[in-house]
């Protein structure tokens, strides 16, 4: 590694297995209190870590989240759904946020 330069974190996705940057990736968290959604990347204990995408949600959950309970070393199935719903809706919040921003000082029409 050269001086100066940065390390950047990678983390493999359960859903797609491909390995990205850990800051494009979301995680979830096995806590003493439970397995949750971590937005923040600051819960204690081990992660597991998805991508934004429904598709990577979708096929870590078909393969009945073995991956997930794998890298979270166990854990309640209810849990699991739970963190991997709000992941969903934070998916799906971020993407209808972004729709729906409009640029300051654009004048929206009636049909938007």
């Amino acid at each position: 590694m050269h001086r100066g330069a940065t390390r950047v974190p990678r983390r493999t996705c359960v859903g797609c297995r491909q390995a990205r940057p850990q800051d494009e990736l979301r995680r979830l968290a096995q806590t003493p209190h439970g397995i949750r959604f971590d937005p923040q990347r600051r819960l204690p204990g081990r992660g597991a870590y998805l991508c934004p995408q429904p598709a990577c949600i979708d096929a870590a959950t078909r393969r009945d989240a073995a991956g997930l309970r794998r890298a979270l070393r166990g854990g309640d199935t209810e849990e699991l759904r739970a963190a991997l719903e709000a992941l969903r809706a934070e998916i799906a919040g971020t993407k209808q946020g972004v729709r729906h921003q409009v640029p300051e000082g654009t004048v929206r029409s009636e049909s938007a």
